[in-house]
């Protein structure tokens, strides 16, 4: 759901009258999106999911949370729900690179991201990871590595985003001391397009980049450009599967025609 001080369902109705207006008939999903949506005590995530998944117009809903958020309890709630509607439980992966869930202040580790995932599978709930592709440090070979994990725990579905700057944070601090080298939008396609590869064809790819709010966005530019970025994805893969693939530089594949 949105951030606002709007009651829960009242942004619900808001939300599903503009879809109304735009896709008359489409099924709602209600997106429990910003933060850790699982992090309250039970009773209070079911007062909380339990009107949104009852709704007459809402088709199912979507939880986003933190892999060590998921108790057996809330898995279990989750559930229960699941008898109800679809429930699709989003789980903030990030990297299969323990060293960098530390030096981000993850606080949570690559085993605690596959045991939750096994806990949501043996209670036959969808899963959707989210990764980050351009985190500190980290390499193709990390990414790659952290495609091979996403498959290796089945999950149903995943987006990829590439690391953002914003505002007020310990990585705008590092990115202006320059301590923090952002992947450049050829690098980071190339990166998806080889993420892509190794999850197809079990993993449904839902997002390949994402978004933060202007006001807040340092860095880079480009990553709320999602055709461009697909079509530059789409183009790498064309001259894979041709073996034609060349050295590129910078922002060079853009380019390519």
């Amino acid at each position: 759901m949105a951030e606002t001080k709007l009651p829960l369902l009242e942004q619900l109705e808001n939300g599903i009258k503009a879809i109304k207006n735009k896709k008359n008939g489409t099924g709602i999903l209600a997106y429990f999106q910003s933060y850790t949506n699982t992090y309250a005590p039970i009773q209070k995530l079911r007062e909380i999911f339990t009107p949104v998944i009852t709704h007459r117009d809402v088709a199912g809903i979507a939880v986003g949370t933190r892999p060590d958020c998921l108790s057996q309890q809330v898995v279990e709630l989750l559930a229960e729900l699941n008898g109800i509607k679809p429930v699709i439980v989003e789980i903030g992966v990030q990297t299969a690179n323990d060293q960098t869930l530390k030096n981000i202040n993850r606080n949570h580790t690559v085993e605690c991201a596959r045991a939750a995932t096994l806990l949501c599978k043996n209670s036959k709930l969808l899963t959707t990871a989210h990764v980050i592709i351009g985190l500190p440090h980290e390499n193709m070979d990390d990414f790659a590595n952290t495609a091979k994990f996403v498959k290796e725990c089945g999950f149903s579905a995943v987006k990829i985003h590439p690391l953002h700057i914003v505002k007020g944070t310990r990585f705008e601090e590092e990115y202006k001391e320059g301590k923090i080298e952002l992947i450049s939008l050829t690098d980071y396609c190339k990166a998806v397009a080889e993420f892509i590869r190794i999850v197809q064809p079990d993993i449904a790819i839902e997002r390949v980049s994402g978004e933060s709010p202007e006001s807040l966005l340092i860095a880079p530019t480009w990553s709320g450009d999602r055709n461009r970025i697909w079509e530059a994805i789409l183009r790498l893969d064309e001259l894979q599967e041709r073996d034609e693939l060349p050295e590129l530089q910078n922002d060079e594949l853009l380019q390519l025609r």
